[in-house]
């Protein structure tokens, strides 16, 4: 090995790594913990799903009170919430193991109503695709989501702040 006139030794070109190949591990590292970091579930993550179920059921409701041309209402309790079709004997509830079935509410979730009533029917959803307007809190540990239903049957999920 080359010694040079201060003492140091003289490394050979393929001794250690060049600030290009530095940078492209860097770059790798970073994606992979990018991926990794919008891959992993947040914690709101369960407030968020039971949201978006019952905003998928809602709409499922909407469209088939007009297929259907009946009358439907989305009931919602303490244990849960489902749905009920207008028929010629009164209101009964959907079938259990239908979409439209009763669901039970995850045992930390809370669940608030706007505006608040004393009839659980907070909704009801008209053969023309018309709905009553409501709005559905669903907050669990501190992550709040609303499930927004207007008049004409839209619905919408929304991170509460």
């Amino acid at each position: 090995m080359a010694i040079s006139a201060t003492g140091s030794k003289r490394l050979t070109p393929d001794a250690g790594v060049s600030l290009v190949e530095a940078m492209v591990a860097l770059l790798i590292v970073s994606l992979v913990v990018g991926v990794v970091m919008l891959l992993a579930p947040g914690t709101d993550r369960h407030a968020r799903l039971a949201a978006e179920q019952l905003a998928a059921r809602i709409a499922l409701a909407s469209e088939e009170s007009v297929i259907v041309n009946r009358s439907l209402s989305l009931i919602v309790t303490e244990e849960g919430y489902g749905f009920e079709r207008l028929e010629d004997n009164g209101w009964l509830p959907a079938e259990q193991r239908s979409p439209l079935g009763f669901r039970a509410w995850d045992a930390d979730l809370q669940v608030r109503v706007e505006p608040a009533a004393d009839d659980p029917r907070v909704a009801r959803f008209d053969p023309l695709g018309g709905a009553t307007a409501t709005n559905i809190i669903l907050d669990q540990a501190g992550a709040r989501w609303r499930v927004r239903l207007n008049e004409a049957g839209e619905v919408d999920v929304q991170r509460v702040e």
